[in-house]
């Protein structure tokens, strides 16, 4: 059957409108959109060097959302005094939103904070020799509390955003394949580092 509105000369042109694209709509979020296995993956493959990534893109998409004058590069590179303003934001976006969420802004950036700096300091020493192999211990054992305290405003982000299991970026790109990849190749070396003398085996100098 035809449509009516087609035979009549004074309707105005119609067209389908599709649905915008899911990495669109992600995008135009206040902030970062991550599913959690997604964000562990990238986080601990990474050493940890995800949260500069992390960071610089939550303060960027706030910044575009929100018309608030931002830095998104210092505010990445210096997460430590910006982290407790990032939880502050999400926790305000979801209370507009009225979405009620069992959670402590202040508990999970002051969680990241401290272990940051611990992880930090710790493989300082390292670096210099003092207190090997405890400072290396120390350093990548203070991923796990900082990568659940980064979970937990992650989680409430993508609360904020409509996504709360983050749907809208779950899939890997070729992108994250190329830096799992690299990264990979570096946890092979130093289990190799590590295990291969157990073994008896020695290493080239």
């Amino acid at each position: 059957m035809q449509d009516a509105s087609s035979d009549n000369l004074y309707a105005p042109p119609t067209a389908d409108v599709a649905p915008a694209p899911r990495a669109t709509a992600t995008a135009a979020q206040p902030f970062y959109v991550v599913s959690a296995t997604k964000f562990c993956v990238l986080f601990f493959v990474t050493f940890g060097l995800y949260v500069l990534y992390w960071f610089y893109v939550h303060w960027r998409r706030w910044g575009r959302t929100s018309n608030e004058t931002v830095w998104p590069v210092p505010r990445a590179v210096f997460s430590i005094f910006f982290a407790h303003a990032l939880a502050r934001r999400i926790d305000q976006r979801l209370r507009a939103l009225g979405i009620v969420r069992a959670w402590s802004p202040a508990l999970a950036a002051t969680v990241y904070v401290v272990f940051q700096i611990g992880s930090t300091v710790a493989s300082r020493l390292a670096d210099r020799g003092i207190g090997v192999p405890i400072t290396d211990i120390v350093s990548l054992l203070a991923l796990v509390p900082i990568a659940l305290s980064m979970l937990a405003m992650q989680r409430a982000a993508n609360a904020a955003c409509g996504d709360p299991d983050g749907a809208g970026n779950r899939r890997f790109t070729w992108a994250n394949w190329v830096w799992i990849v690299i990264f990979g190749l570096i946890w092979l070396l130093i289990g190799a580092a590590i295990l291969l003398p157990a073994f008896g085996v020695d290493l080239p100098q």
